[in-house]
């Protein structure tokens, strides 16, 4: 690039000598001569690249276009590593969003039938699909550690019911008042 720059640097210094050739030389027998001069050295400053690229030869390096395959692979593995925690991400706060539901529905009835506090809801799913659930359920209940295992059945299976999801997804979890 430094080139270029270099390049076009000397030709408008040679064409700000031009212009002050006209101005300056008295003579006017003398201007057809430095304006013949002038605008040789004009030509060869215009050709000085082709001259470059044809000095070069076979040498031309396409070591940089190989650096660029490079690094637009290294992009597009970034990015589809930005969509995948996307879409993690994503499917994390829906799970978030259907435990809270799941509570908000589940609650009165625990509370309602079995005077118990259904504190949280956490879903873990096995797959993101969202037509059959598969995965665990585990709900957190408070004031269950005073209750014998046939009313414990008797929840998960008020909860199976509640959620319409297969009771074996389902985990208590007993917190302590």
């Amino acid at each position: 690039m430094g080139e270029v720059y270099q390049w076009v640097t000397n030709l408008l210094v040679l064409v700000v000598l031009m212009a002050l050739s006209d101005l300056l030389v008295p003579s006017t027998s003398w201007r057809p001569f430095i304006r013949l001069v002038l605008g040789v050295l004009l030509l060869l400053l215009l050709i000085e690249p082709l001259f470059s690229l044809l000095q070069k030869g076979d040498q031309v390096d396409f070591e940089p276009f190989s650096l660029i395959e490079q690094n637009i692979a290294l992009e597009q593995q970034q990015g589809e590593l930005i969509i995948a925690d996307m879409n993690n991400r994503h499917q994390s706060y829906i799970w978030n969003e259907v435990g809270e539901q799941l509570a908000r529905q589940a609650g009165p009835v625990m509370s309602e039938q079995f005077q118990l506090e259904l504190t949280d809801v956490v879903v873990w799913p096995q797959d993101s699909s969202m037509e059959q659930f598969s995965g665990e359920v585990e709900v957190e209940l408070k004031g269950l550690n005073s209750m014998s295992y046939e009313m414990e059945k008797n929840v998960l299976n008020v909860l199976a019911e509640e959620w319409e999801i297969p009771a074996s997804t389902i985990k208590i979890i007993g917190i302590e008042e």
